[in-house]
């Protein structure tokens, strides 16, 4: 009887220890090593707009705890600790999948720097993730010198913590949908995730979701004839559960229809997305919408000045000024750089300032740039930044050996927006 009651204790004893095994190995702390060394370890995961982490969790350091802050949006933030060499910043990005690998998306933002020197807190934020999924993974890529950017073969595995929010289902509409606004009417044809575009974030793995992307088909007709001087150039996808994701997009003309394709789309099992496609004018500009200025000097300069154009290092005197459609613009004279290699690009730029900046809806871009011998000049937008209630533009220039002065043609003009509740197909 004793030994049956020993070996019955052993018995029990063992059980619990596998219970108990079992119930504290999924809370291991999750780790990934980078190839430089670098260690990632997953904190907390925190959901809503005020994000805090748990108290529970080791601090960076004895005395400082990441300040508590707020997202305008109900978003979920990955809570990660970083430890590195103190000569070393870790480079690498973050990208959200569901468990299925259907699609991903990547972070909305960062907040860096707690703790300091080696070791670092850093909240991670995802506007977007599979909301009605029980729980999804996370993904790292990194740069590897002589390799590129490179997956990580470790992932981490997160649980929903706003499954629980239920949110009602929108109704697709058919394809295809027409929308009209003002003299511009635009059909919807076709709403594909998961397609193939011009993506190729990682060589390695060809069919992975983050090569991926959603492709768009449209009609486009001005007063009832084709318009294929107006092209899509920002799209908004968001869905029932709260996701949202702005993103550019790439087009061109298949017949009469036009084909785009943008990263990133959301989660295709959704019974809809909601898109706001906004579309852009390239030609076909009214006078009122032009400002045309002649005989720009091209001037000595330093491209380092000009990628660091601030209140303390202006890009010299104004060359000509004007009101357009409501918006004061300053054009500065063009620089060739001094300090950049034979066939560097760009060669050179030029500046131009906008105030008070480009209401929502309204667009500008450079219509047509030529040389002092009328040959066409390549450029293209370098970013605008804003300035005590101007915006500051900046266009880098191809090809400016020999050229003393540029005429310049700038557009500004209203684009046209489009919502269309659809239900993507799989490729």
């Amino acid at each position: 009887m004793k030994r049956k009651i020993l070996l019955g204790s052993v018995g029990l004893i063992l059980i619990l220890g596998l219970a108990a095994g079992a119930f504290w190995w999924p809370r291991r702390p999750q780790v990934i090593t980078l190839n430089d060394g670098t260690k990632l370890t997953l904190l907390a995961v925190t959901y809503g707009r005020h994000h805090a982490l748990p108290r529970e969790k080791k601090p960076a350091t004895p005395n400082q705890r990441p300040q508590p802050f707020y997202t305008p949006n109900n978003s979920l933030v990955v809570w990660l600790r970083q430890e590195h060499p103190a000569d070393h910043w870790p480079n690498y990005q973050l990208f959200l999948y569901d468990k299925a690998d259907t699609a991903c998306v990547g972070d909305s933002g960062r907040r860096n720097g707690y703790g300091g020197g080696s070791n670092e807190i850093v909240g991670v934020e995802f506007d977007s993730f599979p909301r009605r999924q029980s729980g999804f993974i996370l993904r790292v890529q990194e740069y590897v010198q002589n390799e590129g950017q490179v997956l990580n073969e470790k992932h981490f595995v997160i649980s929903n913590p706003a499954r629980g929010v239920a949110p009602a289902k929108w109704t697709a509409e058919p394809l295809p949908s027409a929308k009209t606004d003002d003299d511009l009417s635009v059909t919807l044809t076709k709403l594909v995730a998961g397609a193939d575009g011009n993506f190729n974030r990682d060589q390695s793995h060809p069919d992975d979701a983050i090569n991926k992307g959603v492709e768009a088909a449209f009609q486009v007709q001005q007063n009832g004839t084709n318009a294929l001087n107006w092209v899509p150039v920002q799209i908004q996808t968001s869905d029932a559960t709260g996701n949202h994701q702005n993103a550019g997009c790439n087009s061109h003309w298949d017949g009469d229809q036009e084909i785009a394709d943008y990263q990133w789309g959301l989660w295709p099992d959704e019974p809809a997305w909601k898109l706001r496609v906004e579309f852009s004018k390239q030609s076909g500009f009214t006078s009122d919408e032009l400002w045309t200025v002649k005989n720009i000097p091209v001037q000595s300069g330093l491209q380092q000045d000009f990628m660091n154009w601030n209140r303390n290092n202006r890009p010299g005197a104004v060359f000509s000024e004007t009101d357009l459609q409501g918006v004061h613009l300053k054009i500065f004279p063009a620089k060739k750089f001094t300090d950049v290699p034979p066939n560097a690009q760009p060669a050179g730029g030029f500046d131009l300032e906008a105030s008070p900046s480009l209401p929502e809806g309204m667009q500008m871009a450079v219509a047509k740039l030529t040389d002092d011998q009328g040959n066409d000049v390549e450029n293209w937008n370098y970013g605008s930044m804003g300035r005590a209630g101007a915006t500051e533009y900046h266009y880098g220039l191809r090809g400016l050996d020999g050229v003393t002065n540029l005429t310049v043609t700038i557009a500004i003009h209203k684009n046209h927006f489009f919502e269309f509740t659809v239900k993507p197909q799989k490729p």
